[in-house]
């Protein structure tokens, strides 16, 4: 590996550059905090309430948070210490930060995360596809998500093609990041992990649904990602 590469993605210089938007997520939510606790006081919202609720939030913001740890230990020893962390903290998601570095790297003719061969310039393009890409989605917010609701909730109500049209949609997509997993069969313990996650999630949720806890429902997606990594680990060590 190519340890320019390394180097620079560990750089302090990069560092810096990061932690500005941090810095500046990490103000909008304490400004944020500070106004919802302000219209509480005007609501004459108890101070035990308010407690409890911040508690509770806290409480449940941890389980699915670790989706997003998990991912940034996977990224981290393939992008450096600093654009992952940048990119799971500002907009950025475990499956479309992971999904786009892989598909970067595999479109210099890689194999993919983890392959060996990754250059300085090939992690310069990795950053620019998952910094400028998730972009899109925020700018068309601005100009079009108005528009865009309206129209949506439009057709749900009168039904017809459109109206299943919209969830195949997200169905596909789903299909198209998941699919290849389950056939490549050069890569079994790729589809060992799929298989075993996708497996363990419909097993919590149906029991989540019999006992009636929806606390088991809620830890369903970050459970099933680390028994399907735990399956790849034991399948490692009887193949």
């Amino acid at each position: 590996m190519d340890q320019n590469y390394l180097s620079l993605a560990n750089s302090t210089t990069l560092f810096l550059i990061v932690l500005i938007p941090i810095i500046i997520a990490v103000v909008q939510a304490i400004l944020f905090l500070r106004l919802g606790l302000s219209e509480a006081k005007n609501l004459d919202i108890p101070k035990p309430t308010l407690k409890k609720v911040m508690i509770n939030s806290s409480l449940f913001s941890i389980i699915p948070s670790l989706p997003i740890i998990i991912t940034l230990a996977i990224l981290m020893p393939v992008l450096g210490k600093y654009i992952p962390w940048l990119r799971l903290s500002v907009i950025g998601s475990a499956i479309y930060e992971s999904m786009a570095a892989d598909m970067t790297i595999k479109s210099f003719g890689l194999s993919g995360l983890g392959d060996m061969g990754i250059t300085s310039s090939i992690f310069v393009s990795i950053v620019w596809v998952m910094t400028l890409a998730i972009l899109v989605g925020p700018t068309l917010n601005i100009f079009l998500l108005k528009s865009y609701d309206k129209k949506l909730r439009s057709i749900r109500s009168s039904g017809g093609f459109l109206a299943v049209a919209t969830g195949a949609l997200f169905i596909g997509m789903l299909s198209l990041m998941g699919v290849p997993l389950l056939i490549n069969v050069a890569n079994p313990l790729g589809i060992i992990a799929a298989v075993t996650a996708g497996v363990s999630v419909l097993l919590l949720d149906g029991l989540a649904k019999r006992t009636g806890k929806k606390t088991i429902g809620e830890f369903s997606f970050p459970l099933s990602m680390i028994l399907g990594m735990a399956s790849t680990i034991v399948a490692t060590n009887l193949l």
